[in-house]
């Protein structure tokens, strides 16, 4: 919002609306209002009407501070009449007043203040104003202590005798502040409602709560006018305890409040938030009972919508709280139904990174909870498969690999296609079918063709037709009558055998298997074409059509339907790949050979280290080949056996030349990408059963599995699959059990799996196909502050916030409790409970290896002491700290479960872990971080003071080595080898370094380098290498500081800043969703090899307190300069479309300009990204980009040096489907 003279924009507090969408107010946080009156376009017909924001504003300079504003319902002779309320604190006088502003729609000159009413004495601080809609030119004000009846009237006339009602107050005798309130509808009051209302204003009654008059003489007015109304408008009130009300205002006058009493003994609404909307009304009984149904949300609250009771006719009955009467009841009090829509994550207090987890602290008093974040593919478990002989049994089924899939009729001979699922178990290979009933049965028919038979490779090729490669024949079994009949195709020949298999059916309904054989030592690769159904009297093509003599031994076969032609792709021991192409059409030309080294793969090729680090095989054997395509890339994927997966993109178009021979190899755009995916050779499998495999999607596992997609511009996709089982990361290998048809047909965005695990056993899965973020809340009964997850064992450690009540209800203290929380099964392992008054602020792990290794958790606190002041109420005053430390092992008495209410038999469970006391010390200041240095030391903030702990294993204990003071009080450490950065409270990070004791006798020495001083009250600080510091302050300021080249240079250089524009928490270095594909333009921060483990292409994670996540990753230098010209392109352009929302200036400048005297410096907004993505078209896109030739020019060029291949001629559609690609790429290294 800009200053009419121009000056400095300010921040927005509130948009207000006229109720018959005449104006917009705009209202600042100080003495600024500006309104925008709506221009409607009268020759257009109702529903073609669109508003038009007129090009004048109107601007008020209240000269005091706003606490709220309304716009009146204007009465039906004045509809051109808009009257403004404006509660504002006086800053000369500190009085309240409300202000009274007339504005004319037909008139644009200045508003004029009509009237000035101060507000009495004993009203206490305005918070809402609430129009009644049903009553033209009234309002309710809304105070911390009461509630208040006013009019438009009575501020004209100078009538301070205002109608009030007071609030409840809590137990302590403190005021219970009103949090949000929304007006609903209307209701008929009875004739004794009305006349106890005005009686009641007449006796001047004193009330019981506040101990105070709560209403003077009615203004004569304002009773003359509307002394027969029996028409009511109702309100709707949340408090900050979580009381709701019900208010019935009428200018009788009356304000009749009502608790509302939750029909649960949970009620959902508790804490309900700053949010509350009306939705509607419904009578659905015939006993004209109505009810309303109301939206809550808002900070600390869970989202829900209640279903309130609202009856016709108020009998008068209901307990008011201006009633003194005891016999009052509250019988006919309204009931509430609460019904939650979607867990509220905020506020984020803190948040941890784990691989593809991120961990969340939630919620308030005994409805906290730590929240499981996983972005990816939603995989939910529908059953597990076992097998006769485990049906009995507790054990697991042993269910190992090779397992396919296919479709064979149903046995009920219904005409109708089942999946059927081939395993090995026990030696044997048993098909499996669903059985109707959920469960599972074994196919016999099947089982009698491959039973006790050595079976490499099974698949349909047809609806009737199976191919059966065994070890020795290759056959094609054929239901007939109920029964398979197999047909030989070749034989094995005496010593020799087949060991691998794949077959495809092409366009033409004809099939293409490809099968690898080895005769004396001898690897070959034979080549059948299956004909279709109306071909079977042509028995010669039968007959193998090609043989290919291989020099080394088949590891992996696949056979793909490449546009017009098959291709052959092979993995062999030596290792090397080699990849064929047959045409269809000429059953007589030899296939071409197209050879590729995987040798010379991995030696251009470029390595991403994004998985689990493992050492490198030089020598790498292929596990299994996937060839992707889309439009205009074709993907070769090739898996290796040391968990690695290797890909490269050609162009599709060039596939026809090099098949002719105008390409030697196969041409790839850039190096080939080598990708750390697991620890466990790495397979791929079909997304759908079908006879063509997908060829856009494919699955990949080794261990944990992923989702690929081909993408455009010679870019994958690959998004992680995401469950509440870790069973997950154990997985074996995974086969299709849906159809492409049917998930079409259906309408089902997720697939049904066959997966078997290392562990033992087969379980169906059902996986998303679209990528989403899944959340997973695990109670704690308490208020979580602290959340760290133990390396180690995976346990999460939550320290939280416990209020215990006394014997009448009420709180007696605070408290905090620690707890270790098994992210498996959410169970609650340990819990320990501090003192009283004591409360954690900090949490740490501390792993020492060595020959006896401990784990140990530490525990840093603050105790305080409660005062009662007669002015200021009750204070707490902090008055020390202590550091706990505990040892984290497992359970030694296992806990036991009983397995059969009648079989009187106990399971043994997992034993869980539990916490050890091992030391404590008391300090006089609070603890306020905590962080490991190395295995022998531990750095510690108490206050002011950083100090450095040694642990001495055999006197068990910890001994001060040295320390250092600062200026002000630390809020966070973090530890970069002997480095230590210091987050401070006003002087944003201090950076300090340690060193450890010397041969000579030197002792630990800790010393202060350097420091950044802008005035920052940093709230968290992290390192993103040797050399670079992030940090992100309370108030929403993100800013990079590196160290400057010269060390005789005392102060941190900036590097980059921006302000978020919201409060923030707490920062961390990571990624939130762990993919496998990365954008070239997205680059490590450092290169430093003392950083190795966090030089990869990591992003800052940002938790807001209103429980918004914030990421910001580096960028390359084109990238930077694109969507810096594509953000000013945006800001330059005229609006779009009459309805869209402007691009401005202010869009970027509002959230630069906050409290922090740095300005954004090298950042770019991604807000614009998005806008550019998700919220244009195609034709807006290049509009976009013409009008910036600069943009158009940067954004070609990029392409080039980044080699892609675009179909338009037309550069400024080039450039945006760059611009697109860029933009799509950076989201995906954070959002699904």
């Amino acid at each position: 919002m800009e200053n009419e003279d121009g000056s400095e924009p300010r921040l927005i507090r509130k948009l207000v609306a006229d109720p018959l969408s005449r104006a917009v107010a705009i209202v600042s946080w100080l003495d600024y209002i500006e309104i925008a009156m709506l221009a409607w376009d009268s020759s257009a017909s109702d529903a073609e009407q669109l508003p038009r924001i007129c090009d004048e504003r109107i601007h008020i300079s209240t000269n005091g501070a706003i606490c709220d504003a309304a716009i009146l319902m204007p009465s039906q002779s004045e509809t051109q009449r808009v009257l403004l309320v404006v509660a504002i604190l006086d800053s000369e006088r500190q009085v309240y007043f409300l202000y009274l502003y007339e504005i004319w729609t037909y008139n644009n000159s200045a508003p004029s203040l009509v009237a000035k009413l101060p507000l009495p004495f004993d009203i206490a601080t305005p918070l809402r104003i609430v129009p009644l809609p049903a009553f033209p030119e009234h309002f309710v004000l809304v105070t911390e202590r009461e509630i208040v009846l006013a009019s438009a009237l009575q501020l004209l006339s100078g009538d301070i005798h205002l109608y009030s009602q007071p609030l409840p107050r809590l137990s302590n005798d403190t005021a219970d502040l009103v949090r949000s309130c929304c007006v609903a509808e209307t209701a008929i009051l009875s004739a004794s409602d009305v006349a106890s209302s005005i009686q009641a204003s007449k006796e001047m009654l004193r009330s019981p709560l506040l101990g105070r008059r709560t209403s003077a003489t009615a203004s004569p007015r304002l009773r003359d006018t509307s002394a027969g109304c029996e028409l009511a408008q109702l309100l709707y009130i949340s408090l900050q305890s979580g009381t709701l009300l019900r208010v019935c205002a009428a200018p009788v006058p009356l304000l009749l409040l009502t608790e509302i009493t939750p029909a649960s003994m949970n009620p959902v609404y508790t804490k309900t938030g700053d949010v509350m909307l009306h939705l509607g009304r419904e009578s659905p009984h015939l006993d004209q009972t109505v009810f309303d149904y109301v939206f809550l949300s808002g900070d600390c609250t869970a989202n829900a919508i209640a279903r309130i009771t609202a009856p016709n006719d108020h009998n008068g009955s209901e307990r008011s709280f201006s009633d003194t009467s005891e016999s009052a009841v509250n019988m006919d009090a309204p009931l509430c139904w609460t019904f939650p829509v979607l867990e509220n994550q905020s506020p984020i207090v803190d948040f941890t990174l784990q691989k593809d987890r991120t961990y969340l602290t939630t919620g308030y008093a005994d409805n906290g909870a730590v929240c499981r974040a996983q972005f990816g593919h939603a995989v939910r478990l529908l059953g597990n498969i076992r097998s006769d002989a485990d049906r009995d049994s507790s054990s697991e089924p042993v269910l190992v690999a090779p397992v396919w899939s296919l479709y064979v009729p149903s046995p009920s001979h219904s005409g109708d296609l089942v999946w059927c699922a081939v395993m090995q178990h026990a030696g044997s290979y048993i098909p499996v079918i669903e059985d109707g009933n959920g469960g599972w049965q074994i196919f016999e028919e099947l089982r009698s063709v491959i039973a006790d038979r050595h079976l490499t490779f099974i698949s349909n090729i047809d609806d009737h037709r199976i191919l059966c490669v065994f070890r020795d024949s290759i056959d094609i079994a054929t239901l007939e009558c109920g029964s398979f009949q197999t047909d030989r195709l070749a034989d094995a020949g005496y010593g020799d055998f087949f060991t691998h298999g794949s077959c495809v059916v092409s366009d033409t309904g004809c099939a293409w298997a490809a099968v690898a054989g080895l005769a004396a030592h001898q690897a070959s690769l034979h080549v059948f074409r299956i004909p279709a159904p109306e071909e079977t009297d042509k028995q010669d093509t039968l007959l193998p059509l090609f043989k290919i003599a291989l020099s080394h031994e088949v590891s992996c076969l696949r056979i793909f339907t490449v546009d017009t032609g098959v291709v052959i792709v092979s993995g062999t021991y030596a290792p090397a790949l080699h990849m064929y192409w047959v045409d269809p059409g000429s059953l007589i030309s030899e296939p071409t050979p197209i050879p590729i080294d995987l040798k010379l793969m991995q030696a251009s090729g470029k390595q991403e280290d994004l998985g689990d680090c493992m050492d490198i095989d030089t020598n790498p054997v292929v596990s299994d080949i996937y060839v992707l395509y889309s439009s205009t890339s074709l993907y070769i994927l090739v898996g290796l056996r040391d968990g690695r997966m290797v890909w490269s993109a050609s162009d599709v178009r060039l596939f026809a030349d090099m098949v002719n021979g105008t390409h030697g190899a196969l041409p790839l755009f850039g190096e080939a990408t080598f990708v750390e995916v697991g620890k466990v050779p790495v397979s791929f499998a079909s997304t759908t059963l079908q006879l063509q495999p997908s060829a856009h999607t494919v699955f990949m596992c080794s261990g944990l599995p992923y989702m690929i997609k081909a993408g455009r511009l010679s870019q994958l996709e690959i998004t992680p699959c995401t469950g509440e089982s870790n069973d997950l990361e154990s997985i074996h290998c995974i086969v299709p059990l849906t159809t492409s048809a049917d998930t079409e047909s259906t309408g089902c965005e997720a697939g049904r799996f066959l997966a078997t695990f290392s562990t033992g056993g087969a379980s169906v899965l059902e996986v998303e196909f679209q990528a989403r973020c899944s959340i997973c809340p695990y109670p704690v009964d308490s208020e979580p502050r602290r959340v760290v997850v133990d390396p180690d064992t995976g346990m999460l450690l939550v320290a939280s916030v416990v209020r215990p009540q006394d014997a009448t209800g009420g709180v007696a203290f605070s408290t905090s409790c620690l707890k270790v929380i098994d992210p498996g099964t959410g169970s609650i392992c340990a819990e320990v409970r501090f003192q009283p008054f004591e409360l954690v602020c900090s949490l740490a792990t501390w792993h020492i290896r060595g020959l006896k290794s401990y784990r140990y958790v530490c525990v840093g606190t603050t105790q305080f002491s409660e005062q009662t002041d007669g002015q200021s109420g009750l204070t707490r005053q902090a008055v020390g700290g202590r550091l706990v430390i505990y040892n984290l092992k497992p359970r030694r008495k296992p806990r036991k479960t009983q397995l059969s209410p009648d079989a009187g038999q106990n399971m043994l469970v997992d034993p869980g872990f539990e916490l050890k006391y091992v030391w404590e010390s008391d300090r006089n200041g609070p603890v306020s971080a905590l962080s490991s240095l190395g295995d022998s030391y531990l750095v510690v903030a108490v206050s002011t003071t950083i100090l450095v702990l040694k642990l001495d294993i055999v006197q068990r204990q910890l001994i001060e080595c040295c320390e250092c003071s600062l200026r002000f009080a630390a809020t966070s450490i973090d530890v970069c080898g002997t480095n230590i950065v210091v987050g401070s409270k006003r002087e944003a990070v201090n950076l300090l370094r340690f060193t450890p004791a010397q041969s000579d006798g030197t002792s630990e020495r800790l010393d202060l380098v350097h420091s950044a001083r802008f005035g920052a009250n940093t709230a968290d600080a992290r390192f993103l290498a040797s050399d670079l510091v992030a940090g992100v302050d309370h108030n929403g300021f993100l800013f990079v500081v590196g160290v400057p080249g010269d060390s005789v240079e005392f102060a941190l250089d900036f590097v980059l800043g921006m302000h978020l524009g919201i409060p923030c928490s707490r920062l961390q270095v990571g990624r939130l969703v762990r993919r496998l594909d990365d954008c070239a333009h997205i680059v490590p921060w450092s290169g430093m090899p003392s950083m190795s483990s966090r030089s990869q292409a990591e992003c800052l994670v940002v938790g807001a307190v209103s429980g918004a996540v914030w990421t910001l990753a580096r960028i390359s230098r084109d990238a930077f300069e694109v969507l810096g010209c594509l953000e000013q392109a945006m800001m330059d352009m005229p609006p779009l479309h009459p309805a869209r929302p402007l691009v401005t200036k202010n869009d970027t400048l509002n959230r630069a300009r906050g409290r922090s005297s740095v300005k954004s410096v090298g950042v770019i907004d991604g807000t614009f990204s998005t806008l550019f993505v998700e919220h244009l078209t195609d034709a807006e896109r290049i509009d976009v980009v013409r009008s910036s030739p600069e943009l158009m020019q940067k954004a070609l060029t990029m392409s080039r040096s980044d080699t892609f291949t675009l179909d338009s001629p037309d550069p400024g559609a080039q450039a945006a489907t760059i611009i697109v690609h860029l933009i799509s790429a950076l989201n995906r290294l954070s959002v699904c």
